[in-house]
């Protein structure tokens, strides 16, 4: 690569990266966001945060919030400057990388660029890395993915240098995506599996295992020092998650994530057609029509390439394959949706080698021009729309939450709240699962807030979504109107008792007087509820 491009591609990258996430640039904080940045501006640079399910130990994450704080205070657009900038960087990463392990394949330069920009171009564009990007908190999976692919990249250059140094520091780049997230404790495994792919025929298994065992060396130190932190070897998200190794959970999770790797959040409509496949005749007739077109292919390419080509290829798909199976395992436990942006975070690193891997078979199976042209122009053209479509609703859940935290602290007259219902979700987009005292204690200056009771969360399918609120014989009744909303978590608050729920209504009785004021959320809205009358009725 001349120095000029050296300069020009990573700056496409870039320039793209933002102007693709320009949508979400001034959204405001959501969820999890007012939690960790609220302590940092606060002064609280603690490493170690969430004990109650496990604990998390990422002091790089935290490092990043308090070099943007520094920078940026408390405005947003700072940190999801940052984001999007660390995510262009990856997608150039990816263009390396890929242009990286090419070589071995013996292809011209002119082939593996064209091949690595589309990898790179996919991974930049890809809908299922909304949640890692658009969301603030998401970025210990973009911090992460930066330090392990400059692991690789490194190590691919010591590999053909034999420089010791370099060997150095791919290894302080590992330690480095350590301390950035977990999930980077596959690497030892990518590297074992590049070094094996690289050799090809000539298997030095010494050699190899022992490289990865400096690799397992770094991790052991890490897990020791996390341990320190933590008292917990597992931390996270707790056993019963990181555990959970019963094989129709981890079907399902592999399921989900090998179809979101390629795709954006399926339409909800699709659920009935996938709960069951096998008892639809439509998903019968699509595996039919997928085998006919993968048989297809097989024959088109034996008889287009040489046996020995063909070796190399398939060589080079195993390889692709098995990284992004060794880059699954660390969260192949963790839930994600087949329908919405939760929980694709997990996928971030994986759909690195799930770029390359389309890019590269389109490349050795499409041979004319004008087709390969127009997949591609296909494939930009619905990454790019469903990208934007969903930045769209991560924009409009930040305007939710930074409404809800203005409504609560203008109407507040006392220092005390209670709120019956808050929104935890916009379709997956998290709103205020989480962070929603933080968000009234840390980012707001009109009145003190000593106290938040929250009784129950819920799902919304729209901003928009009514809540009906009546007051019968010393009852408060909640009903969700929107019948696809549901209660999503339920806790008793100090002096309320709760008399009985379902997923879309919930009965409430004050058990003794307190000094709090009363909110209710309806159709977009955080209500004051006044002292109820025998025969109030409030519907918004």
């Amino acid at each position: 690569m001349t120095r000029r491009r050296q300069f020009i591609i990573p700056g496409l990258f870039i320039a793209a990266g933002f102007g693709v996430f320009s949508t979400i640039l001034t959204s405001y904080f959501l969820s999890d966001d007012f939690v960790q940045i609220g302590k940092v501006l606060n002064g609280d640079f603690s490493v170690v945060w969430g004990r109650a399910h496990g604990g998390f130990f990422r002091p790089l994450f935290v490092l990043s919030y308090i070099i943007d704080a520094k920078i940026w205070g408390a405005r947003p657009l700072g940190f999801h400057i940052t984001n999007v900038a660390v995510h262009s960087l990856n997608a150039f990463l990816v263009f390396l990388l890929s242009f990286r392990l090419l070589e071995y394949l013996e292809s011209s330069a002119m082939a593996r660029q064209t091949v690595s920009m589309i990898a790179g171009a996919l991974f930049l564009l890809h809908p299922s890395h909304t949640e890692a990007v658009s969301w603030i908190s998401g970025r210990a999976d973009l911090i992460a993915t930066f330090f392990s692919l400059l692991s690789l990249l490194v190590f691919l250059s010591h590999r053909q240098t034999q420089r010791s140094s370099r060997l150095v520091i791919s290894l302080v780049c590992f330690a480095l995506a350590l301390l950035a997230k977990e999930s980077a404790i596959c690497v030892p495994f990518l590297i074992l599996a590049i070094e094996l792919f690289a050799r090809g025929n000539k298997y030095r298994w010494r050699r190899s295992l022992a490289l990865s065992a400096l690799y397992v060396l770094i991790l052991l130190v890490f897990i020791a020092v996390r341990y320190a932190f933590l008292g917990s070897l597992v931390g996270g998200y707790g056993p019963g998650q990181h555990l959970n190794f019963a094989l129709p959970w981890l079907r399902d999770r592999l399921l989900e994530a090998l179809v979101r790797s390629i795709l954006p959040a399926l339409p909800s409509q699709l659920s009935p057609f996938l709960f069951k496949p096998l008892q639809s005749r439509a998903f019968i007739l699509f595996l039919l029509i997928f085998g006919a077109v993968t048989t297809l292919i097989i024959i088109f390419r034996r008889r287009m390439c040489e046996a020995s080509t063909r070796k190399k290829q398939n060589r080079f798909i195993i390889a692709l394959a098995c990284l992004f199976l060794f880059s699954l395992l660390p969260v192949i436990n963790l839930r994600l949706t087949l329908y919405q942006t939760l929980g694709e975070r997990f996928l971030y690193l994986p759909t690195v080698f799930s770029c390359l891997l389309t890019a590269y078979l389109c490349a050795i199976l499409v041979r004319p021009f004008a087709v390969w042209l127009l997949i591609l122009i296909c494939a930009v053209a619905i990454y790019s729309t469903t990208l934007y479509r969903t930045n769209r609703l991560w924009k409009e859940a930040a305007l939710l939450s930074q409404s809800i935290k203005d409504e609560l602290a203008n109407s507040a007259t006392r220092n005390r709240l209670l709120i019956l219902n808050a929104p935890d979700n916009l379709k997956g987009v998290p709103v205020f699962h989480n962070g929603l005292p933080e968000a009234l204690h840390y980012f707001q200056n009109q009145k003190p807030v000593k106290q938040v009771e929250i009784i129950a969360f819920q799902d919304l399918q729209s901003a928009r979504d009514e809540v009906q609120l009546t007051w019968s014989a010393g009852v408060w009744r909640l009903r969700l109107l929107n019948k696809d909303a549901r209660f999503s978590e339920v806790s008793p608050a100090k002096c309320w008792k709760i008399l009985s729920r379902t997923t879309s209504s919930l009965d409430l009785r004050p058990a003794c007087s307190t000094d709090a004021d009363l909110f209710v959320f309806s159709n977009g809205k955080m209500l004051r509820v006044c002292e109820p009358p025998d025969n109030f009725v409030a519907k918004q």
